[in-house]
């Protein structure tokens, strides 16, 4: 996770555009969503990929990632 965060805080200063940054922190089955904002972030909820009811969850929130990315990060 500290790896994560750290490659966000270097993205904000080479992007210098003021978008949140999206990521993933993926620790063997287990999946961890991150948003962060300026020096603020999020983190999900643990959601283990080997559970059925999970990796729906897993897959929803991927497919709105997709759509926040080509619908608003990548609008100049």
């Amino acid at each position: 996770m500290a790896q994560l965060l750290e490659a966000f805080m270097i993205a904000q200063v080479k992007n210098k555009n003021g978008k949140p940054l999206y990521g993933i922190d993926i620790m063997g089955a287990n999946w961890k969503f991150v948003i962060m904002e300026g020096k603020d972030y999020c983190i999900s909820k643990a959601y283990e990929c080997t559970n059925a009811e999970d990796l729906l969850q897993i897959i929803a929130i991927l497919r709105k990632f997709k759509e926040i990315l080509l619908t608003k990060l990548m609008i100049d």
